[in-house]
């Protein structure tokens, strides 16, 4: 996996490290999962789970970053593309770790990976999937300029799949 690095003006994003691990398994093992498939208290599930994103980068060339805030190095979340077998095409997808909560980041990174994924891979217009009941995603999506293309269903969960804008300007 070649490392990839993004910068904003808060946070630096980057291909994950095995590092990232115990923030990542404390995630799962949290209530604020209730949206991606539940809470995961395993620790080989959740090992299986991190791997699965270095697989992504590898087999894909794309994946989720690592979000580290620039003055303290404290991880923050992850925000990335994620394109598994069952996907109809790319996604933007985010998530925050609890203590990011509310502070933005989730948007600074999306946008950035949303015009790296543009710049750098073609890809775009991209899709979020979103759980009709997570309304604080949802809200992201709206305020990033993505609107409700579909209402469907993803992994036996209803979903709405929310389109990004055209990169290009169209349209």
């Amino acid at each position: 996996m070649t490392p990839i690095r993004l910068e904003t003006e808060r946070m630096i994003l980057r291909t994950p490290l095995e590092s990232d691990f115990a923030a990542v398994a404390a995630f799962a093992a949290s209530p604020r999962t209730q949206y991606m498939g539940g809470v995961t208290t395993d620790e080989f599930q959740q090992w299986r789970g991190f791997l699965s994103v270095f697989g992504h980068w590898t087999l894909r060339g794309y994946g989720f970053f690592t979000l580290v805030e620039k003055g303290t190095g404290a991880l923050l979340g992850r925000v990335g593309l994620v394109n598994h077998i069952m996907w109809p095409e790319p996604e933007l997808g985010w998530h925050t770790f609890e203590a990011a909560e509310g502070k933005g980041y989730a948007f600074e990174a999306a946008m950035a990976v949303r015009d790296w994924a543009w710049r750098e891979l073609g890809l775009g217009p991209l899709i979020s999937q979103i759980h009709p009941d997570n309304t604080r995603s949802r809200a992201l999506a709206e305020r990033m300029g993505a609107v409700l293309e579909q209402e469907t269903e993803l992994l036996g969960s209803p979903c709405l799949v929310y389109r990004h804008p055209d990169p290009r300007g169209a349209a």
